[in-house]
């Protein structure tokens, strides 16, 4: 668990008060009126029979559509486009116009009580909305950034002032709370004050009502204080925001402000400060003056004959009884099967005892603290909001701690306790789900099988009127329980779920085990599911019907209570008028359409039914199971929804994949994929509501696009690969006697078909056809491989029948058309069948674009220019593009690999180290200049490590592996020329300023016919294409680099001296190009022969851009180092010695032959140095990116 952050300040804010300030903005108050849909009359009964009719006859005519189209709980429907939602709406009801009893001073007392817990309701739907966005504050919409969290100067302040007006409502809120709180605890105290007539009545009731009321307010605030605490960005970033204050206080006109602005905003930053943003409000708001009737500073009392709070027994005692019967209520239903909503009274209970303790500081009730603390060992930790966990321990010790450390108190260690908890916990979790997984499946047979004797219901005017009213009566009692299963069934399963999620979600040191995987999934599934049926069976449940059944039940409870109450009024004494009231409020509320503040109103007049022995023991429990059944189906939606929603599904999003592949590995659990899908949505409404982004739909896009690419990447491609194998499999055992079939009796099968028959699933907003993904996938397979090996286009045809047949995916026909008349020889097909000896014997001209053939005795030499890929491109399509692309990816793969073992070889690796060290302590030496004698000493040292059987050494080896890198890249950017040129040629026709988005505008203008209109627009759609891939050229080298730059790690740190290498390497490439330019015009030739081999040059450059190495080879001057040694080596040769004295004519001839071919030789070398460089420089264009 994690520590208070803000103990610091617990002691100073118990002193102050910061909720004293008049309020600035007040709530939306609703009031106690709503609208009513329907007013009863005459003539409404008139339109209800016909309205009547109608439904029935649409009932009758839609049930063949239904039949067809209704989906089984084994693959659930979206959301119904037909629905109806059952709600009361009352019109100018007020809490007066039914509670009317003959005791006026008891309807103002109980009017006032139940409007405070309304209102309270309203703040609580309100307040957990923000709760909503405080708790998704700091959340990037780049979810692969989150551990980074990366901001950029000033982003987290503008990210947190965005919330500046969330947080000034939440304190306004806060402010409403306290107001509402003291009032009620004055009430209280002046009910239960013995100096009072009324108390007299009031102390033999129990008023729970009110205490509950309470609790829920408090509640409020410790959850925000959880959710400020829990989450690290919101005081990061509020820090950030204060210290940008203090920047702008002492100049406001730099910062387009003044000096009662800033003012006003700094007022208004320390009061959040100090409340809502401090993670300790809760103690702040306990530490308030709450008797009124005490003055705040002198502490004497301003009426004597209203006695102080903390000297009023009677209401202490009232206290007391309060929580010790919710502690005996936690003991007996916490962690058991009965257990429902119970652990959500937890919070609210506590906060009162924490009211307590402050209201009564002398008296700390330790063994009531101790009570508390043990409950502790059957749930540490309740769900505050979302992900959000409140820890019991942590409350006691924090918000009401004792003045003496007990000793006896049960466990000691409460973060043990918490970890044993969670390993209990994960130990027994699927004995505990089988349990609910057993009833889950029992509670949908009974009401599918409900659901199905429907009809025998319909046929109840045959029966006689008694059997009739037995029949129905059970019908009903079948109804209610079946309601109220369900609901204990979720809220038990969401109870294990939430515990076990959200308990390793806040221990960050002990992860979730994997093998609970499926486990939860099954949870998520059966939460959903529920929720499914509540939904699509509303017909089966019926909550209105159902209540009128159990009102009657009520009344006849009632009635023969109010009959017998007014008989004998008098024996009752004290207080009999009090209950006399509550029973006759009870009874008009019964007899009337019940509501939600209806519902409220009975809650507080059970305090009153309950005392003295007015009903039996039977009558008691009878009443009060009425009542809680009620509540459970007037507001079943909002249960239905509490028990089932799972937002907290965007924190552990990490479990998804582990998920998606637990489904893919069990074709039978594929039907309930939807269940999982749609519990994953749950929290699209809180990621809509961030506000601290600019655009708040970011963060829900962001997610879902997580969403959707983990279900392609752990479903939708693992399915499309094992259908793809089990294809090839099943045909080339009838094409190659070698290969035998599955056996599915020795062999594991998977049901594939299984995985496809859910046809399409809903994720957030978008629905995914399977079939349609998983025809394109293949589609784009089997292209890609027939277009290598165009001979086994009819065995793709065998295949794609039979996945038709046995899976029923319509893939289209591969059948590529082999050449066009004018396309010749060449094919882009035929580079692709054998990529390696095309980039071996071919080399590049870097300036014509084209590949000459390498040739050695053949007398034709073959050359390959843009036409001739135009042309290919012309007869296979555009999208034979990406599939060359992606060859040449994969044949770079190798080669790099292949590169960096080069460089990792010791041998080579060492000789790099040594020139390195000698480079950087001989630099300022050498003026900056590499030298050529070292270059060329390093050549001649790599020679003498060994040779090849066709003569070669190791530097040739590695220079050819550079020179094909370097052809695949200049392959590339002659297919991306071609592209271009075939686009062009399309766009011939078009005008340059032509606007094509006029065409649909004209034809719809005209009053041309639909298909008309549908067909220009669609044309339009192709010469936008068009023009945007002529005008927008994709740089696929660029993307190539990219696609590579990962390489750069420190495991490939031995990349990192290749520039030194580079000199020897231009060595060798100068010395085999002269080689086999002396070689061309000879007869006869062993050798091979080219003019230019420019794939060498463009492969050194993309390493040294790859590697980001350009500098460090710059900083050689090697090209400068070049010229300096031929201008030498030039100048020696001229001034070669000359004519002696007594020498021959014919040594003189030699001697100046000698000088001569020195001098052509070493202009032959210098010329190949400067093509060389220039072909260098010109590289570098195609590196230079966007």
């Amino acid at each position: 668990m994690k520590k208070n952050r803000f103990q610091q300040q617990k002691e100073e804010q118990k002193k102050q008060n910061y909720f004293d300030e008049e309020e600035d903005i007040d709530l939306e108050d609703d009031g106690l009126f709503g609208k009513e849909v329907l007013t009863a009359s005459k003539p409404y009964e008139e339109y209800f029979q016909k309205f009547n009719e109608l439904y029935n006859n649409h009932i009758v005519n839609f049930s063949a559509f239904e039949e067809d189209y209704q989906i089984p709980l084994t693959q659930p429907d979206y959301e119904s486009i037909i629905q109806s939602h059952f709600m009361v709406y009352e019109k100018n009801m007020g809490l007066f116009d039914f509670m009317k009893s003959d005791n006026k001073v008891f309807d103002k007392i109980s009017a006032s009580f139940v409007f405070i817990d309304n209102q309270i309701r309203q703040i609580e739907d309100q307040f957990y909305k923000f709760l909503d966005k405080l708790t998704i504050y700091g959340e990037l919409a780049d979810l692969h950034l989150e551990e980074e969290r990366k901001l950029t100067d000033g982003e987290a302040e503008i990210m947190i002032c965005r919330m500046l007006g969330q947080f000034k409502q939440i304190y306004d809120i806060i402010k409403k709370l306290i107001n509402y709180i003291t009032h009620l605890v004055n009430q209280l105290n002046l009910l239960y004050n013995k100096k009072d007539p009324i108390s007299k009545i009031i102390k033999i009731f129990n008023l729970n009502f009110p205490l509950d009321t309470i609790g829920r307010a408090l509640q409020l605030i410790y959850v925000l204080d959880n959710v400020v605490e829990q989450n690290d960005y919101l005081q990061e970033h509020w820090n950030y925001c204060k210290r940008m204050l203090k920047i702008v206080k002492p100049d406001p006109t730099k910062f387009n402000s003044n000096a009662q602005n800033v003012k006003q905003l700094e007022k208004i930053m320390i009061r959040l400060d100090k409340t809502v943003l401090s993670g300790s409000c809760l103690q702040s708001v306990l530490a308030q003056n709450w008797d009124q009737n005490v003055h705040e500073k002198t502490g004497k009392e301003k009426n004597a004959n209203i006695p102080a709070i903390k000297n009023n027994k009677e209401f202490f005692n009232v206290l007391n009884t309060y929580l010790k019967e919710r502690y005996e209520l936690f003991d007996k239903t916490l962690g058991t099967a009965k257990e429902m909503f119970e652990r959500d009274l937890l919070l609210p209970t506590f906060c009162v005892y924490a009211l307590v303790r402050q209201l009564y500081q002398n008296d700390e009730n330790r063994d009531l603290w101790k009570n508390f603390w043990s409950l502790q060992k059957k749930v540490p930790m309740v769900d505050g909001h979302s992900q959000v966990l409140c820890y019991l321990s942590k409350f006691l010790m924090e918000v009401t701690p004792l003045t003496k450390k007990s000793q006896t108190m049960d466990p000691k260690d409460p973060i043990a306790n918490f970890k044993n908890y969670l390993q209990r916990l994960s130990g027994s979790f699927q004995s505990s789900l089988t349990a609910q997984y057993v009833a889950f499946t029992t509670w949908i047979v009974r009401v599918d099988s409900f659901s199905c004797s429907q009809a025998s219901f319909n046929n109840i005017d045959k029966i006689d009127r008694e059997r009739a009213q037995k029949y129905i009566e059970e019908r009903m009692n079948q109804r209610v329980i079946l309601v109220l299963q369900g609901l204990t069934i979720a809220s038990q399963t969401r109870n294990l779920l939430q515990a076990l999620l959200l308990g390793h979600f806040g221990l960050e040191e002990q992860s979730l085990d994997t093998s609970l995987s499926k486990d939860v999934v099954l949870a998520v599934e059966m939460l959903k599911a529920i929720e499914y049926y509540f939904e699509q069976k509303y017909d089966v449940f019926q909550p209105a019907l159902i209540q009128n059944h159990i009102t009657k039940n009520g009344q006849r409870i009632i009635q023969q209570v109010l009959e017998k109450m007014k008989a004998n009024l008098k024996s009752f004494g004290t207080g009999g008028a009090e209950i006399l009231g509550a029973l006759q409020i009870l009874n008009s509320i019964l007899k009337s359409t019940l509501s939600p503040l209806k519902l409220q109103t009975m809650y507080f007049l059970m305090d009153f039914m309950v005392a003295k022995d007015i009903f039996t023991n039977q009558e008691k429990e009878d009443f009060r199971n009425i009542l809680w059944k009620l509540d459970k189906l007037i507001l079943l939606p909002y249960y239905v929804r509490k028990v089932t929603a799972s937002t907290y599904f965007y924190w552990c999003r990490e479990l998804l994949p582990s998920f998606f592949q637990y489904i893919y590995q069990h074709p039978s659990q594929a039907k309930r994929f939807q269940f999982l899908l749609n519990a994953v949505s749950d929290c699209s409404v809180q990621l809509k509501d961030c506000m601290h982004l600019e655009n708040p739909d970011e963060l829900f896009d962001s997610f879902r696009q997580y969403v959707v690419k983990e279900f392609y990447a752990q479903y939708l491609q693992p399915l499309a690969r094992d259908i793809e194998d089990y294809l090839r499999i099943q045909v080339h055992t009838v094409l190659i006697e070698k290969i035998t079939a599955l056996n599915p009796f020795k062999q594991q099968v998977k049901d594939l078909k299984r995985l496809l028959d859910i046809d399409y699933v809903l994720i957030f907003d978008s629905i995914v056809n399977l079939r349609t993904e998983i025809n394109q996938i293949l589609n784009e397979t089997f292209y890609n491989i027939n277009v290598l090996n165009m001979y086994d286009q009819e065995t793709y045809e065998q295949m794609r029948s039979l996945a038709n047949s046995k899976f029923g995916l319509n893939l289209i026909n591969v059948y590529l058309p082999t050449q066009t008349v004018d396309q010749g020889n060449f094919d882009v097909l035929n580079v692709l069948k054998n990529i390696q000896q095309f980039f071996t014997k071919y080399t590049y001209n870097l300036y014509q674009q084209q590949f000459v053939q390498v040739t050695s005795e053949s007398k034709q030499v073959y050359s390959i220019s843009i036409q001739q890929i135009a042309d290919s491109i012309r007869t296979h399509g555009i999208g034979i593009l990406s599939t060359t692309v992606n060859s040449v990816y994969k044949f770079l793969q190798k080669k790099i690999q292949m590169f960096s073992q080069f460089l990792f070889d010791d041998l080579i690796q060492s000789p790099l180290v040594r020139e390195d060290r000698f480079f950087r302590e001989k630099k300022d030496e050498l003026d900056g200049q590499y030298p050529y004698d070292r270059a060329e000493a390093l050549y001649k040292e790599i020679k003498k490590m060994g040779t090849f059987d066709d003569g070669s050494n190791y530097l040739d080896k590695f220079r050819t592996l550079i020179t094909q890198i370097g052809n695949s890249l200049a392959f590339v950017r002659l297919l991306r020329s071609a592209a271009l040129h075939v686009n062009s040629k399309c766009l011939e026709y078009i005008p340059s300023q032509y606007n094509p988005t006029q065409l649909e505008s004209l034809t719809r203008e005209a009053g041309f016919s639909d298909a008309t209109v549908s067909t220009a627009k669609e044309l339009e759609e192709i010469f936008t294409l068009y023009k945007s891939s002529f005008s927008e050229k994709i740089d696929y080298i660029n993307l190539l680099l990219k696609a590579f730059s990962s390489i750069n790690t420190p495991e490939n740190e031995h990349l990192s001296l290749f520039y030194l290498i580079v000199p020897t390497l231009t060595l060798n490439f100068i010395e085999k190009m002269l080689i086999s330019k002396d070689q061309i015009g000879k007869k006869n030739s062993t050798t091979e022969v080219f003019i230019s081999d420019d794939g060498f040059t463009l492969g050194i450059q993309f390493f040294l851009t790859l590697l980001d190495q350009k500098a460090q080879f710059d900083s050689l001057h090697w090209r400068k180092e070049i010229k300096n040694k031929f201008t030498l080596d030039m100048k020696s040769a001229k001034t070669l010695a000359t004519t002696k004295p007594n020498q021959s004519q014919r040594a003189t001839d030699e001697i100046n032959m000698q000088k001569e071919l020195s001098l052509r030789k070493l202009n032959m070398q210098y010329d190949e140095f400067q093509m060389f460089f220039y072909a260098f420089n010109s590289c570098k264009i195609l590196f230079l990116g966007e």
